[in-house]
């Protein structure tokens, strides 16, 4: 019986450990110039767990569009890499470090939320990660 419930278990281990290409779905491909049709399908979704985040960014002034997805993406990589080294030297409220590529286009709304993320915690911590 142990040896069976052994192989069922190493079973199920290795099939969900199988490489994800197997199950991805052929790109199709337009016959008429036969390009190949590939579509960024990656999607990304940023989750704030602090408490008030969400009520601080709707009574904020400022219009989302007020700055480009650029100016977002570029102060969000100077933000996250201050952050990273507080993390880094052990700060106590900076307990995660953040994996952000500046080379990777999240979109304007993660960026735009990221951005003002940071700007809370700098309001509420009173820390300031960048001078500005």
């Amino acid at each position: 019986m142990k040896k069976i419930l052994f192989f069922a278990i190493t079973s199920l281990f290795l099939y969900g450990c199988a490489t994800q290409s197997a199950f991805k779905k052929p790109i199709p491909i337009n016959d008429t110039n036969s390009e190949i049709l590939a579509e960024d399908s990656t999607e990304y979704e940023l989750l704030i767990l602090d408490i008030g985040f969400e009520s601080w960014l709707a009574t904020r002034s400022s219009i989302a569009t007020a700055h480009s997805n650029t100016y977002y993406k570029n102060w969000n990589h100077i933000y996250v890499t201050e952050w990273n080294q507080k993390h880094l030297q052990g700060h106590p409220y900076f307990e995660n470090y953040i994996s952000y590529d500046p080379f990777e286009d999240y979109g304007f709304d993660i960026n735009y939320k990221l951005y003002n993320y940071f700007l809370f915690v700098e309001e509420k911590t009173g820390i300031s990660l960048v001078r500005r």
